[in-house]
């Protein structure tokens, strides 16, 4: 047993230390940093833990010293915010590792010299935020709103480095806001042969098309405002109405049920009253037969309309970009029924159903109508899933 776990030991620790090489080797420093700090706290003495942790210290700031120097030497405007990066993880590097300082490294007390990064990292968020805001700018007066929503982004950096020393930071946020949205127009259409009613389209109107709204896109039921710079057409064209005739179905069913009628008394051969063991006259349950008849009448109509949506790109000319097919159907259903003969013969069921009588087949109109909620409901199903197709 002991050399089970000898074993099963040896094993786990080599494992550990091929992941510890194999992480060295791939350069992820940091992450060795972060769980040697973490043994050392609890075991101060573990001279492996503190030689690994000197290494990865040691190789993660020569590598991101390297790299800054470069940055530095290659002069590029856009290289600030890479700067700051790095400084700033120099920085987290150094305090993370003094909560083990001094280190007690192959039985000698070991420190590190510490660095003020700080005004290298307040120049480097000062020229970050400086090449942001201009390249920002920049931006904003491009025909492209896939770049006027990039403008936005850089002033939003520009303003978490150094948003004070750019007063106009808010005014620009909102032009990039208001320029970068695209603006949908959902219209309506009947291309059918059916007279539909004005409150059907009134109704479809109703829904709340600002719950389809995203972060740079925004829909419109109505062109409330003239002024709006519309970017896409989302056409629903209502292209075929079929209304079923009024369909009406019979079905008959016999209900029948033994129910108790009293009782009677057993006789023997006789015809005298049969006696139990106590002397007392012997009895039995009457059943009788009940019958009932129910007609049973199934009233059926439907109405159904197919459609399209249509995607129109406006800009910089109208074009089609796609369509997508939809179809709502709406149905009438109504089940009553009439009893002949002893209602007591029905279960619950059929008792509930001879309470319903036969009412009046809604209009074609009326059918159609109550179909606009399932159509304004088709509209916003495939408005959300074709997104895309509005940049």
């Amino acid at each position: 047993m002991k050399n089970v776990l000898f074993i099963l030991f040896a094993a786990i620790l080599i494992t550990s230390c091929n992941s510890t090489t194999k992480k060295l080797q791939n350069g992820n420093y940091d992450d060795i940093i972060g769980k040697t700090i973490k043994k050392l706290i609890k075991n101060p003495e573990s001279n492996k833990d503190a030689v690994l942790l000197d290494k990865a210290f040691t190789l993660a700031n020569e590598r991101d010293l390297d790299a800054l120097k470069f940055l530095k030497q290659e002069g590029q405007a856009d290289n600030y915010d890479k700067i700051l990066r790095y400084y700033e993880q120099l920085k987290y590097r150094q305090n993370q590792i003094k909560t083990v300082l001094p280190l007690k490294l192959n039985g000698q007390l070991t420190t590190y010299s510490s660095t003020d990064y700080d005004a290298e990292i307040i120049s480097a968020k000062t020229k970050a935020a400086a090449y942001f805001y201009a390249n920002g700018k920049r931006m904003l007066h491009s025909d492209d709103k896939l770049l006027i929503r990039q403008s936005y982004n850089e002033f939003m950096r520009a303003k978490s480095y150094a948003g004070s020393a750019y007063p106009d930071l808010n005014d620009l946020l909102k032009e990039a806001k208001f320029k970068g949205i695209s603006r949908v127009f959902v219209q309506l259409k009947n291309a059918s042969q059916f007279n539909f009613p004005p409150e059907f389209f009134e109704r479809i109107l109703s829904g709340n098309i600002n719950q389809l709204n995203s972060e740079w896109v925004q829909y419109f039921f109505k062109d409330s405002d003239s002024q709006i710079d519309f970017d896409y057409v989302a056409l629903v064209k209502l292209l075929n109405v079929q209304v079923s005739p009024d369909d009406v179905k019979t079905i008959d069913r016999i209900y029948k049920k033994n129910v108790q009628d009293g009782f009677e008394y057993v006789l023997d051969a006789a015809g005298n009253v049969k006696k139990d063991s106590t002397g007392k006259d012997i009895k039995r349950i009457k059943y009788k037969a009940l019958q009932c008849a129910v007609v049973e009448t199934v009233q059926h109509k439907q109405a159904r309309l197919d459609g399209e949506i249509q995607y129109y790109e406006l800009k910089p000319f109208e074009r089609l970009i796609g369509q997508t097919p939809f179809g709502t159907e709406n149905d009438f259903h109504h089940v009553s029924a009439r009893a002949i003969g002893d209602v007591a013969a029905l279960d619950d069921e059929a008792l509930q159903k001879i309470k319903s009588q036969v009412v009046p087949f809604p209009t074609d109109q009326q059918l159609v109508f109550d179909n606009a909620i399932r159509v304004q409901e088709a509209i916003f199903r495939i408005l959300r899933s074709n997104q895309l197709y509005f940049k």
